[in-house]
């Protein structure tokens, strides 16, 4: 088995380096022939992991959230090109992030040469990916408030105070700020929203289960839509987070779809959305799940 390892070198507070190297030690120990590529740029890992895929039986992703977001979507890109029926790599992860939501949902050891054991052993499950404007996710897709929470985190917060920086940062707009209401149209049915979540996954930016009961292979996103106007309301959802009672307040919607359309009713101010924790884009966005795209080796 060969694998390509794509890192970037400042994850981790620095150590993607070191684990990197320590990965491909470890790799080659069990058999596994490596490769390994560090980014020097934002959005590199996306052209390393597109390049390397064809040419390798696992790509490994040293790093947190992003790091995956960056990878995943260069293999799907290489996916893309090579059509259906064309043998497509496994992901291997190492977590080494300020927060590591696939590999907590996943189960995956934050030890190096366990998470190392984990990719040798070759044991995948077959996850969705959500698609955005042609970006994929594997975790969730956000827009409104939450997309704005994620552009204006401090990131020393949120390496200190992981999860809570996304919370009380959520709770400050909330409180703070003028959101503009967007369309979200799903399973035919049209809905006005000042905030909404696509989860693949159950939980974000951490252990925080905005969608609870999200399952990354069955095949569907799950949709938390906030359709109130008032800043006191939106506040007191972001509030009830933590403890999973945000799904009880007024005016928030919990839906199921296979795809949806997102648009703002107005040019007057863009409202942004993000992928996986990081801003992507402004709205108006399709989006869609992709069944089972992608085979990630798991414990």
């Amino acid at each position: 088995m060969n694998a390509a390892v794509i890192f970037n070198p400042n994850s981790g507070r620095g150590r993607a380096g070191a684990i990197a190297h320590t990965v491909a030690l470890s790799l080659s120990k069990r058999g596994v022939e490596c490769d390994l590529r560090a980014t020097r740029r934002p959005k590199e890992a996306i052209v390393l992991a597109e390049h390397s895929a064809p040419h390798v039986d696992v790509v490994v992703a040293i790093g947190g959230d992003g790091t995956i977001n960056e990878v995943t979507n260069g293999m799907a890109r290489a996916r893309d090109k090579a059509g259906p029926g064309v043998r497509q790599p496994m992901l291997g992860i190492v977590p080494a992030g300020t927060v590591n939501v696939l590999s907590l949902e996943l189960g995956i050891p934050f030890q190096v040469e366990r998470a190392c054991a984990v990719i040798a052993a070759g044991k995948t499950m077959s996850l969705d990916q959500g698609n955005v404007n042609g970006r994929r996710f594997m975790l969730m897709m956000g827009a409104g408030i939450d997309a704005l929470t994620v552009r204006n985190v401090d990131p020393a917060a949120k390496r200190r105070y992981r999860e809570m920086a996304f919370v009380t940062t959520g709770m400050k707009l909330g409180f703070t700020h003028k959101h503009p209401a967007f369309v979200v149209v799903a399973n035919g049915e049209e809905y006005l929203a000042t905030f909404m979540v696509a989860g693949n996954s159950r939980w974000y930016a951490g252990r925080f289960g905005v969608t609870p009961m999200a399952d990354p292979t069955d095949g569907v996103l799950d949709l938390v839509l906030y359709t109130g106007l008032d800043r006191a309301g939106l506040a007191g959802f972001w509030l009830g987070v933590p403890s999973g009672l945000h799904l009880r307040a007024k005016k928030v919607l919990y839906l199921h779809a296979t795809k949806a359309e997102i648009r703002p009713i107005s040019n007057d101010e863009p409202i942004w959305y993000q992928t996986d924790g990081e801003v992507a884009g402004r709205l108006p966005a399709h989006l869609e799940v992709e069944p089972h795209a992608i085979e990630v080796l798991i414990p």
